[in-house]
């Protein structure tokens, strides 16, 4: 309890820490308080967001609502239906209206594009534009992640960032992201924020 309150007070200090706050306890999502502040001032500058997996709009709200000083849009991408679940949860169409309602109470529906459908079936339709902040949070399974760093990560800009949820929680998140940017030249250093693992891009999008 007290290290609870602790970590609270930390975030309530920071930048916009009250909303945060207000945000994480409101919203509906499997994501720890510091993570929700991270993922709210990750988003502060960014003009493009790609998110993979929404669940019910915890995440999508915040980054959001942290670029909205550049009138940033996410692109958020999931299908919504139970795909099978590694985590012994069950996501299907009610966690969709979930996250429309999050969306539409939080105001952030006009800057934001709803894709429903699988990260492979996004990555054929993406326009192909950099990406400022590429959040990866859908399918837990070593093949699933290991695609979406691998498809996506080529369009992360430089000066942009790439982040997954759950590194410190799921082997499979760990393996598929030691793999795929831990040797990539393109990415800075590996930091840790809870169960997010997150790295800069230093180079230029890959062609």
């Amino acid at each position: 309890m007290v290290k609870r309150m602790l970590r609270r007070w930390r975030i309530r200090l920071g930048p916009d820490g009250r909303r945060i706050l207000a945000l994480h306890d409101d919203l509906e999502g499997l994501i720890f308080v510091e993570e929700s502040a991270w993922l709210y001032r990750a988003a502060r500058g960014q003009r493009r967001i790609v998110e993979i997996g929404s669940y019910r709009g915890k995440s999508c709200v915040l980054l959001a609502l942290g670029s909205a000083d550049v009138g940033g849009h996410v692109i958020a991408i999931d299908p919504h239906r139970n795909l099978g679940s590694h985590d012994r949860i069950a996501y299907g169409p009610d966690d969709h209206e979930a996250f429309l309602d999050a969306t539409r109470r939080y105001g952030v529906a006009d800057r934001l594009t709803k894709q429903t459908m699988t990260s492979r079936e996004g990555r054929e339709v993406y326009d192909g534009e950099p990406i400022d902040l590429l959040w990866i949070d859908g399918d837990h399974s070593y093949e699933g992640v290991k695609y979406d760093l691998s498809a996506w990560k080529g369009l992360v800009r430089a000066g942009g960032i790439v982040a997954v949820h759950d590194y410190s929680h799921h082997e499979t998140v760990r393996r598929a992201w030691n793999e795929e940017i831990t040797p990539d030249g393109r990415f800075g250093t590996r930091r840790i924020v809870r169960s997010i693992a997150w790295a800069a891009c230093g180079l230029p999008v890959s062609k």
